[in-house]
């Protein structure tokens, strides 16, 4: 049996493969190629084991190499801590190490979600990114307004009304033509994100856990798909604690001996999750006859709203 680390990147990949007693018996630097990849495995005289560090761009390699039987792993870069500490860091040297921590089974790996379930985060994730390039729309052309003091005669500036009004106020030429600019722009992503807005409610219509998890306050169709995405498979959870762990929905912990000190959220997991988790809980402070508000309320008077609102996003992560 071998064991082979790859170091991916834009545009070539670094391969390492050992054997059972960590000796290198093939190395290359290759292009991000089909054939030439395939053909570095298929002159391999054992069958092996592959690692791939976790990036943006994993899909297809996994995919591929998947797709020609090889067993497949993906690590997770903040937990192989021999080579982010690495004195001397470079392809051949994090390749290498990737392929002798496989050997040595001390891969941290990460979950690799059905082709199904990515297809959805794909369709979920694309349409927050257009989300938060509309806010900045938004955003740029409040700073405007801001900068010409000008008051706001309505109180939703990009409802119809407000549109409206930004069409045909009066500012100096140089920021007019910015605000036009952003208009269009904002127009042109609203448009593109409503069909997405759509698909998404009718994906959530058609699956029974979407409709258990909108019995939760604060939980819409968009964030319920969301955190089916996210955590596809909950049964990979021994228990709720490491489920708010991969939300990073718990405290940092800094422990010597005897003492221990607890410290801000994490952030580590699935920010996607954490964000759907943390809307939701934004949503309970008007919902005045839930329960959940009931511990909002209790929360905030300890420690503030926004302690209280990640509180409340934990609390509904475990209901």
């Amino acid at each position: 049996m071998y064991y082979t680390g790859i170091d991916l990147h834009k545009k070539t990949s670094f391969l390492t493969t050992v054997d059972q007693k960590g000796k290198v018996v093939a190395r290359a630097n290759l292009p991000n190629g089909e054939v030439d990849i395939l053909d570095y495995f298929a002159a391999l005289e054992e069958e092996t084991t592959i690692v791939i560090e976790s990036m943006a761009s994993w899909y297809w390699l996994y995919d591929l190499l998947s797709a020609h039987t090889f067993k497949v792993v993906i690590s997770n870069p903040l937990k192989t801590k021999a080579i982010s500490s690495a004195k001397i860091k470079n392809d051949k040297v994090d390749s290498h190490m990737l392929a002798q921590l496989l050997r040595a089974d001390l891969i941290a790996t990460v979950h690799v979600s059905s082709l199904k379930i990515r297809k959805l985060k794909e369709l979920l994730r694309h349409r927050r990114r257009l989300v938060h390039d509309a806010t900045r729309m938004k955003n740029r052309i409040q700073m405007l307004l801001m900068k010409n003091n000008i008051a706001l005669p309505v109180s939703d500036l990009f409802g119809v009304s407000g549109i409206k009004y930004l069409q045909e106020i009066d500012l100096p030429v140089y920021h007019r033509h910015q605000l036009k600019s952003y208009l269009t722009l904002y127009g042109h992503l609203t448009r593109q994100i409503e069909p997405l807005n759509k698909r998404i409610r009718h994906l959530a219509q058609k699956n029974p856990m979407a409709h258990l998890l909108m019995t939760i306050p604060g939980i819409g169709p968009i964030n319920a798909m969301f955190i089916i995405a996210e955590i596809e498979d909950i049964s990979r959870f021994p228990s709720y604690r490491n489920l708010a762990s991969y939300a990073g929905l718990v405290p940092s912990v800094d422990a010597s001996a005897e003492k221990i000190r607890t410290g801000r959220i994490t952030k580590q997991g699935s920010p996607y999750l954490r964000t759907a988790l943390v809307e939701a809980a934004q949503a309970i402070p008007r919902m005045k006859k839930s329960r959940l508000n009931i511990f909002f309320r209790r929360r905030i008077v300890r420690a503030g709203y926004k302690k209280a609102i990640v509180a409340t996003a934990h609390k509904i992560l475990v209901w």
